[in-house]
């Protein structure tokens, strides 16, 4: 099936597949260490607003990582069993739009970052966007 054959409600499917929002507990797998960090932190009382902003911001990153990480992965996907029926090695949806996808979710991320935190926070985190995909793509397959 190609992606331009699919009606709207496939492809909503689609791309809730390719960002794993019918698979949660990889975000409560992500939540767990994110909201500890947050308590140790502000020893046990972090203000409200910035656990909504940690929870919102996990969530938003973890579909980020998913779309980036298929789209990196395409090649070896369709021959696992486990990975052949996401929406990219099945057609469903085309490369750039996981790409167009992840991007979203990243510049969403980062935008709740600049919106809801202080400058600081800012700043280190347009140091470590850039590091984190480039180090991510590489440890992919140092083989190829």
């Amino acid at each position: 099936m190609t992606g331009t054959a699919l009606s709207l409600k496939q492809r909503l499917d689609s791309y809730e597949r390719l960002i794993r929002l019918d698979k949660p507990i990889g975000i409560l797998l992500l939540l767990w260490p994110t909201l500890t960090a947050l308590w140790f932190v502000t020893r046990g009382s972090p203000p409200l607003h910035l656990v909504v902003v940690f929870i919102v911001g996990t969530i938003i990153i973890r579909c980020a990582g998913c779309a980036f990480n298929d789209w990196a992965d395409m090649r070896y996907d369709a021959h696992v069993k486990r990975t052949a029926s996401r929406p990219l090695p099945a057609q469903e949806i085309a490369p750039w739009e996981a790409l167009a996808v992840g991007a979203a979710f990243a510049l969403g991320g980062f935008l709740l970052v600049v919106l809801a935190t202080n400058r600081a926070t800012v700043l280190l985190s347009e140091q470590i966007l850039p590091a984190r995909h480039i180090t991510g793509l590489d440890v992919q397959n140092p083989f190829s």
